[in-house]
């Protein structure tokens, strides 16, 4: 038998009326069922997390980034935001990013980022160029169709990036967008997005490994400091144990 594989498309070769093509159901199921989350608890719970754990950064949860990006309406800025927040890249990362990053292989669309350390200023060609890949999927259909309307609408050539602007002017977009919307406890910056992409897969029980592997850390342990938000609330464990 002869197995064809097609060539992987740019979102700009989807047709315009099947913004992510439909497939059929799966009869599969993944193993992780649906998880209920108490996000005003996590909210209250985690200046405990951030007080004891000297070397926990800190973090939104899907509440607080909602109203973030509910509140951001220039196109780029949100669409820049959404990014962050869906793929936990760096900020650097986020900025190399060209029209020929985002791909659909006839059954995923995605991202592919450069796994870039973070560094001040841009990124140089040469680090660019020596930087391994690694490819996002991206799931939300909203999310997808901002991506196609504006890498339709800013024709951009092939090399070209999509964001011209550096990671001082990202931060402070981040910063007014956070005064506008009454402040916050602690500072909000770029990262913090990749921080909570990393705190909210692991709150939704996906694989350390994997958390790792879409951070583009180079180690586990790296990684393993996000795991102390789920250590954050210990009420139930304690139920049922008695003192006196």
């Amino acid at each position: 038998m002869v197995q064809v594989f097609s060539q992987p498309q740019s979102f700009l070769d989807l047709t315009p009326n099947a913004v992510f093509p439909h497939r059929a159901p799966s009869d599969d199921v993944f193993p992780i069922g649906e998880i209920q989350i108490d996000w005003p608890r996590l909210i209250a719970k985690r200046p405990i997390v951030l007080q004891t754990i000297d070397t926990m950064p800190v973090y939104l949860l899907k509440p607080e980034v909602l109203a973030l990006l509910g509140a951001e309406k220039d196109p780029t800025r949100r669409l820049m935001l959404d990014l962050l927040w869906c793929t936990g890249a760096r900020v650097s990362e986020l900025l190399a990013l060209t029209r020929d990053s985002f791909i659909y292989d006839g059954y995923d669309s995605g991202v592919f980022l450069k796994t870039l350390k973070a560094h001040p200023g841009r990124p140089t060609i040469a680090a660019q160029k020596r930087s391994p890949k690694r490819f996002i999927t991206l799931y939300d259909e909203a999310l997808i169709d901002r991506i196609q309307c504006y890498l339709t609408a800013g024709h951009f050539r092939a090399n070209e990036r999509i964001f011209k602007m550096c990671r001082q002017t990202v931060n402070r977009h981040i910063h007014s967008l956070v005064e506008r919307v009454g402040g916050a406890p602690f500072s909000i910056h770029a990262h913090t997005f990749r921080h909570s992409f990393a705190v909210h897969l692991l709150l939704h029980a996906r694989p350390l490994k994997l958390v790792s592997q879409l951070l583009g850390h180079s180690s586990i342990e790296s990684t393993e400091i996000y795991t102390n938000v789920l250590t954050s609330d210990w009420e139930h464990l304690l139920k049922g144990v008695e003192f006196h």
